[in-house]
């Protein structure tokens, strides 16, 4: 099944927490999704608004941070933009290599960060029985402007009062 969208991401490092903003084209996440992936707590959130509603699920996959894995492999530089004159180009550092997913298997990648900062600029991952994967980055910001964007909404509180009445009934 195909899919795409349009969105944004937001991450903090040192909490392992990520919030994404999705409008999604295609079945199971409805138009105007959010997700709060909480790593160190092992929960996410998929948010949404136009239906107000909150799902609160346990978070199975590691944090993975945005990076060149030590193992890649460089493909080799090129200029996005120009260097006919200065500050008309940026340097791009492609990678590719495999990364381990699920039960053995591999993902297959493709990386370009800048040279200088070491900022990324997309990714392309190929996961068997999903497909390809394209994300590009754009107004990167270092530092979150806003720390309670990684607090689920009050209208998650019910989900949480949810989630531990589940655990505490599980067998």
């Amino acid at each position: 099944e195909t899919c795409g969208g349009t969105g944004g991401r937001k991450g903090r490092a040192p909490d392992k927490a990520v919030r994404e903003e999705a409008e999604v084209t295609a079945p199971p996440l409805s138009v105007g999704t959010e997700v709060i992936c909480c790593f160190l707590q092992g929960v996410s959130y998929e948010i949404s608004y136009p239906n107000q509603t909150c799902k609160k699920a346990p978070l199975k996959t590691p944090f993975r941070p945005i990076e060149i894995p030590p193992d890649a492999k460089l493909l080799g530089k090129v200029v996005l933009g120009t260097n006919l004159a200065p500050g008309m180009g940026v340097l791009i550092n492609a990678w590719a290599g495999a990364v381990p997913v699920l039960k053995g298997e591999r993902a297959k990648y493709k990386l370009a960060f800048t040279e200088f900062g070491c900022l990324p600029i997309s990714s392309q991952i190929h996961v068997e029985n999903v497909g390809w994967i394209f994300t590009n980055f754009y107004n990167l910001v270092i530092g979150i402007e806003d720390p309670n964007e990684f607090i689920p909404p009050p209208s998650c509180d019910k989900a949480l009062t949810n989630y531990f009445l589940l655990l505490l009934t599980s067998p």
